[in-house]
């Protein structure tokens, strides 16, 4: 039961966290722009924070792994190599859901290029939040 508190509570952290940032980016984005300019202008910045993000995950990760490794406690389980699955998918959605932005921006804003894009977006999300529930279940 603890563990699933500290998952909701971490889950809910990020979203709270992330959504504040959205809100202020967005109230910053639209600022003197068009709403189309000001709509693109806040997707590119949340993709770079989002990559910024995906970055500091991995390096925190490696850290937090290289840490244990010196420790007599416990040594990796089942439940860190299904978190390492779920990070390794949560990046390969994001860096798909990059090259769909780019995409969509050369080609001038498709409309299968935008639903493809919100469905990587979706299986990023959701890639997260396994991740997060895996990483308390595997570092206790």
């Amino acid at each position: 039961m603890r563990e699933l508190l500290k998952i909701a509570h971490l889950i809910m952290i990020a979203m709270a966290s992330g959504l504040t940032l959205s809100q202020y980016i967005a109230l910053r984005a639209s600022v003197g722009r068009e709403t189309e300019a000001g709509l693109d202008l806040l997707r590119r910045t949340l993709c770079d924070i989002a990559t910024f993000t995906v970055v500091f995950v991995w390096i925190t990760g490696a850290m937090l792994f290289w840490s244990r490794l010196g420790t007599n406690g416990p040594g990796v389980n089942a439940w860190f190599h299904a978190k390492i699955a779920f990070v390794l998918l949560f990046t390969l959605a994001h860096v798909v859901l990059r090259s769909k932005s780019r995409l969509r921006r050369d080609e001038g804003d498709g409309k299968a290029v935008r639903r493809q894009s919100e469905r990587w977006a979706s299986i990023a999300w959701l890639m997260s939040l396994l991740a997060i529930c895996f990483a308390v279940v595997s570092f206790g």
